[in-house]
């Protein structure tokens, strides 16, 4: 049996670099050129002997979220605690981005939250003006209901008397013309119905 070169790297070696690599890249796709150029070791190397743990760390673990049909990519949590279970520095640098990941989620909850809570604030002040609005159309339709009973009563010469009214409109025949003249300065009669 031939003997070929010596080892340049160990297979635990090779692990350790990725991993290093990985946890200062989290998330990120990986191939042999791109280990190559980042940590010196030949890409042919990567390729022969790593190729199944690039693989692994390029297809992280799916995460489903209950209710949806979303998935978050997470990394293969197993292989990191294997490979870090006597390196606790290179473990809680592997899983770091987890801890990104959590706060990046807990501002975007926070910032729903907000949304959320501003939309249900303009919503109560819709409600609020369209109410507000309806009252108003309701006490228009009155006053335009009473103007109206004010102005025929004031053609009537009873209720000039009884409610003291003076006439609102008065439709005269001019003597030269067939027009028929319209006096209504209902503001001037009645200055209380319309404060300004």
């Amino acid at each position: 049996m031939k003997k070929g070169a010596p080892l340049k790297y160990t297979d635990k070696q090779l692990k350790d670099i990725l991993f290093k690599y990985i946890s200062k890249n989290p998330g990120k796709k990986i191939n042999p050129s791109i280990l190559e150029r980042e940590t010196g070791v030949n890409r042919f190397i990567w390729k022969r002997r790593m190729s199944e743990q690039i693989a692994m760390v390029n297809e992280p673990v799916q995460q489903e979220i209950a209710g949806t049909e979303t998935s978050l990519p997470l990394p293969n949590v197993v292989e990191l605690v294997e490979t870090y279970w006597n390196n606790k520095s290179g473990l809680i640098s592997a899983l770091s981005h987890f801890n990104e990941m959590l706060n990046a989620l807990h501002q975007k909850v926070k910032e729903s939250d907000t949304i959320l809570k501003q939309n249900q604030d303009l919503a109560a002040n819709l409600s609020l003006k369209e109410d507000q609005i309806k009252r108003l159309e309701n006490e228009i339709k009155l006053l335009k209901k009473q103007y109206l009973e004010v102005a025929v009563k004031s053609t009537y010469k009873t209720y000039q008397e009884e409610e003291g009214l003076e006439k609102i409109i008065s439709i005269t025949k001019n003597k030269k013309s067939e027009d028929r003249a319209l006096n209504a300065d209902i503001v001037k009669m009645y200055p209380e119905l319309f404060d300004s």
